[in-house]
């Protein structure tokens, strides 16, 4: 029933370490604490990747490591403050893809920020913590740049454009050249712009543009969005898809004599979004269905959306789960039939790519920036705000579940073309060699 199924999928949150957050009395009996996340990571994660990277390294790559002048390349990965939690498994699988050539990485990243998972040593971490006061935010940087400088670094890494800014400037002090990884279409695009050579931007700033050799978007829009921007040559952007782990096969409706269990997560900064996946839920209990739903994340429209639960009369069937990271999200989908996401974003979103790539099928309102979004093929699309067309989709889905396993197989079949951890890896590579020995052969 209702209740056996909901303990079931509240029971893997509970080992994975996920906080609850009840919607009912009822709910808090079925479970009576909060696990603490198990921390630990070693280098066995490298196994993970669907292939590793060392046989998949291209000729080129191969023939020097150490870009011609025999010594090797050092990379540096810098973080903004959002990024290892927003990017934290791509983070993962770039950092173990690298040793794996082997090349030495140096992750610097804000004091503070979650580095569980990253195999510290090797990887070096050096942590910055740069107030906004003048005085102090100079001290700070020339601090960081004295400690990045010691390190011996190639070349820099801006993971996405919230690190553009600080990676410019690190460059800049070490002379090194960076590039800079871009995942949105517009939001961070004036950050974005001072970084490309060439651009209006930057023309007051050539010294500290003029080290960006490349610009790697993480999609086809936002490949095309930078260049339609007209503030970057089209030689600069690269299309570099994320890498993550992949399911073997689909996982959805594996037990016939389980409930269904629906999730749908985001960000709660608007009730409009979730309200309709709400309505969604309460018509499809309507129809009698058996189901239990989850909603994971926070936001300042929690309130709101509770209250909205309590009116559909949800609150049976409803659990309200915190945000959780990508990585943290693929333990809850494994007891998940259906994943939602509800919001509409003009980012890459990795926590939807993570659902996906978990063999869940998968239900989005819109594709926005996310080029592995296809309709019908990789996921089924509903409008933005239709409940009712979104009901009819899940139940598609949970009346046809050869179709369910189908959607997810195929979207599983495309990820592994596109969004391979060692593809990922190996275009890496070999963008960092090929702008590591044209400088070096500039200096030699």
């Amino acid at each position: 029933d209702s209740f056996s199924a909901g303990r079931q999928v509240q029971e893997t949150c509970l080992r994975k370490g996920f906080r609850l957050r009840f919607a009912s009395p009822r709910q808090v009996g079925m479970a009576s604490k909060t696990c603490t996340p198990c921390r630990h990571f070693s280098l066995q994660y490298g196994r993970h990747m669907s292939s590793r990277p060392t046989n998949n390294t291209s000729a080129s790559t191969e023939k020097g490591l150490s870009s011609g002048s025999g010594k090797p390349v050092h990379v540096s990965l810098v973080a903004g403050p959002d990024t290892l939690r927003n990017l934290g498994p791509v983070v993962r699988h770039v950092i173990v893809g690298l040793l794996d050539q082997p090349l030495p990485v140096t992750l610097v990243c804000p004091l503070g920020a979650d580095i569980d998972g990253i195999p510290a040593p090797p990887v070096q971490v050096i942590r910055y913590d740069i107030t906004r006061l003048p005085f102090f935010r100079s001290r700070a940087i020339e601090s960081l740049v004295r400690q990045v400088d010691q390190c011996g670094i190639s070349l820099l890494h801006a993971l996405d454009a919230d690190a553009a800014s600080l990676t410019r400037t690190l460059a800049a002090g070490i002379d090194v050249d960076y590039v800079v990884g871009a995942y949105s279409l517009h939001a961070n695009l004036q950050k974005l712009e001072k970084t490309l050579p060439g651009s209006k931007a930057s023309r007051g700033d050539q010294t500290d543009s003029a080290n960006c050799r490349a610009i790697l978007a993480a999609s086809e829009p936002v490949r095309q969005g930078l260049l339609n921007s007209r503030s970057v040559e089209a030689g600069t952007v690269h299309l570099l898809r994320p890498g993550v782990h992949l399911a073997g096969r689909a996982t959805c409706f594996l037990n016939p004599d389980h409930v269904t269990a629906i999730i749908a997560a985001g960000e709660f900064d608007s009730a409009g979004s979730f309200s309709t996946v709400l309505k969604a839920f309460a018509k499809t209990l309507a129809d009698r269905r058996e189901c239990v739903f989850f909603l994971v994340g926070n936001g300042r429209a929690e309130r709101p959306l509770r209250r909205l639960a309590d009116k559909l009369d949800l609150t049976r069937d409803l659990t309200f789960v915190d945000r959780q990271k990508p990585d943290e999200l693929k333990g809850l989908l494994k007891a998940a039939d259906i994943f939602i996401a509800p919001v509409p974003s003009d980012r890459v979103e990795i926590e939807l790519l993570s659902a996906m790539a978990g063999g869940v099928p998968t239900l989005a309102a819109g594709a926005g920036a996310s080029d592995f979004i296809i309709p019908d093929k990789t996921a089924l699309i509903y409008a933005a705000g239709d409940a009712g067309e979104l009901a009819a989709k899940l139940a598609a889905l949970m009346d046809n579940h050869p179709a369910a396993g189908e959607l997810a197989e195929s979207a599983l079949a495309h990820l592994r073309e596109n969004h391979s951890p060692s593809k990922m890896v190996t275009q890496l590579v070999d963008l960092y060699q090929s702008i590591v020995g044209k400088k070096r052969q500039a200096q030699a």
